[in-house]
């Protein structure tokens, strides 16, 4: 018989659960108290009390921590964030909101992000994306695409996986200003331009 809990989860799935959460933790205190440069991969082992070989076997590199603690928030406000966007009238106001609201974040914690913006950019162009490498920010995304192309305003006729890598590409590239020229930068003009680039990208074409 399989000891698996409330949620189906088996002992072992479980043990893993737990393993990235204490490392997510020592990583994010360790970040926290002496910087990201500073903190090494051997430093968090130490912190979440494991071997070497164990972190690496669930973490490759350091930023993939840092992903994956992003993923976990997202998680966590993502159905709020859900209801906000069905709220609204159509793609290119969701994606205006979803673009705001994340940039700000981007803002607040600006060398945190850098190090998660630099590695889902380097996952987007390796040509070797797993669904399980996805960022937290599809879990909006998504929702928005599958609204945008129910009404009509994102085409269908294209792979799904260009779609989401298009709306990704968009919004990396909107914070890459915030990066290159933080103090001239303007979050709406950046959003609305790589909004714009997006929503043209995808449009069906006309008949």
């Amino acid at each position: 018989m399989t000891d698996t809990d409330t949620f189906g989860k088996t002992r072992t799935e479980r043990k893993k659960e737990a393993t990235k959460q204490k490392i997510i933790a020592a990583a994010l205190d360790l970040i926290r108290r002496q910087g990201y440069a500073a903190t090494t991969m051997e430093q968090i082992a130490a912190a979440a009390d494991i071997a070497k070989g164990t972190l690496y076997n669930y973490f490759p590199v350091k930023e993939a921590i840092v992903d994956e603690y992003i993923k976990r928030s997202f998680r966590e406000n993502n159905a709020d964030r859900v209801r906000r966007l069905a709220g609204l009238p159509d793609t290119r106001s969701r994606l205006r909101r979803l673009f705001g609201e994340l940039i700000t974040g981007v803002q607040a914690s600006r060398d945190f992000f850098d190090k998660y913006i630099i590695y889902r950019t380097q996952i987007l162009l390796s040509f070797r994306v797993e669904e399980s490498e996805k960022s937290g920010f599809y879990l909006a995304a998504d929702k928005i695409i599958e609204w945008g192309q129910a009404n009509g305003e994102i085409r269908t006729d294209i792979p799904r996986f260009l779609v989401d890598d298009l709306l990704e590409f968009a919004f990396i590239e909107a914070v890459k200003q915030f990066y290159l020229e933080p103090e001239r930068f303007d979050p709406g003009t950046a959003v609305e331009l790589c909004v714009n680039i997006f929503i043209n990208a995808v449009k069906p074409e006309a008949k």
